[in-house]
């Protein structure tokens, strides 16, 4: 299973969403960040097993977050859920990917403002750069499967007015 964090700033026109490339994909590079959730201990066959936590998919984002892209998020509410099939970097045919909607902690000037000074940047080398890219020219990335359809073909039905408010002129 995966988390996936989409943040998206609705305070600058036109809209943008920070994505991250991964340095271990050859194709489809850019994406949003998150990770795997580490597997739970315990037996999966016995109910009620006391080490999980209700909120661990968000947990794992929340770290996975902090320990790739050194930024702690915050407004976290479940976006989509969806089943990708067969994912060459992951064990098994199917892999279950949660994409959150969620914010940085500090605030998007305080994220803008660092990944243009250069303060901000990766934390891990799985992650080779991050921007903020605004929402019309996501089609200019080359976009992991997962994400490419959660943001080219989920959000805008998910987000009708963000979407709208992306591709209009004013």
């Amino acid at each position: 299973m995966g988390a996936a964090a989409v943040m998206i700033d609705e305070e600058v026109w036109p809209p943008e969403l920070l994505l991250v490339e991964h340095s271990y994909r050859a194709r489809g590079a850019w994406g949003l960040p998150g990770g795997s959730l580490d597997s739970i201990p315990g037996d999966p066959t016995r109910p009620g097993n006391p080490s999980s936590r209700d909120d661990v998919l968000e947990s794992a984002l929340r770290r996975e977050v902090a320990e790739e892209l050194g930024i702690e998020i915050t407004s976290v509410r479940l976006l989509r859920v969806d089943a990708i099939p067969d994912v060459a970097e992951e064990p098994g045919p199917y892999r279950l990917d949660f994409f959150y909607r969620c914010s940085p902690r500090q605030g998007f000037a305080m994220l803008r403002d660092g990944l243009a000074s250069g303060r901000l940047k990766p934390q891990s080398p799985e992650i080779s750069q991050m921007r903020l890219v605004p929402l019309p020219e996501l089609n200019d990335y080359d976009l992991y499967s997962s994400g490419a359809r959660l943001l080219r073909k989920d959000l805008p039905r998910l987000e009708p007015g963000l979407m709208q408010l992306a591709s209009s002129k004013t």
